[in-house]
């Protein structure tokens, strides 16, 4: 059995147009990273952006192939829902990204950076937890998983994200810990990671 997007083109363009919107906007913050790095924006990295851009290049081509290998796994109840209720999250986990990014403006980097002045940021959803902005790349991630109406892509997918982010987020809070000190660890005592309250 053909994945759902597989069997309709207009299914098929709204999912190619949700990674295409999503890879546009990645390109454009690695521009912004260039620019930031002339102006003295120190990389401490780690190699944790290879790493994230491995684990989450895998889960999307399993995201993309699994549901022809192993159509045993495709969600047959309400798939035409769950496929829309997919894209949506796409769209709103962007969108929640962005808003994230755009809160920490001049600070985000797509690579784990700091700049001289770097302050601990806590407005907006900086509020309640401490990476948003990856918050919004999971529930992107959530989203294009059930886009491909198969539960084995949506594990594959999720899983694969979560190995890269973890990485990073480990990388990061030892960064920021050591640049901005008791006032970042007074704040994560405060917030959680991804979820408010819960992770």
């Amino acid at each position: 059995m053909q994945p759902l997007f597989a069997q309709n083109p207009l299914f098929q363009d709204v999912l190619v147009a949700g990674y295409v919107i999503w890879a546009v906007t990645e390109v454009i913050l690695g521009i912004r990273q260039i620019i930031l790095l002339r102006t003295g924006t120190q990389l401490h990295d780690k190699g944790s952006r290879v790493v994230v851009a491995g684990t989450v290049g895998l889960g999307i081509v399993l995201c993309l192939k699994l549901p022809s290998a192993v159509p045993a796994t495709t969600i047959t109840s309400a798939s035409v829902f769950v496929f829309w209720f997919g894209i949506a999250l796409v769209y709103a986990g962007l969108a929640f990204r962005l808003y994230a990014i755009s809160v920490l403006g001049r600070y985000f980097t797509p690579s784990v950076a700091v700049v001289a002045d770097q302050q601990v940021v806590e407005d907006g959803p900086y509020k309640l937890i401490r990476h948003p902005a990856y918050t919004g790349l999971l529930i992107m991630f959530l989203g294009f998983g059930l886009g491909s109406t198969n539960w084995l892509s949506l594990l594959a997918l999720m899983g694969c994200a979560l190995l890269g982010l973890s990485y990073r987020i480990y990388v990061e809070e030892r960064v920021l810990q050591e640049h901005l000190g008791q006032r970042y660890q007074e704040y994560m005592r405060r917030t959680k990671r991804l979820i408010p309250f819960v992770l």
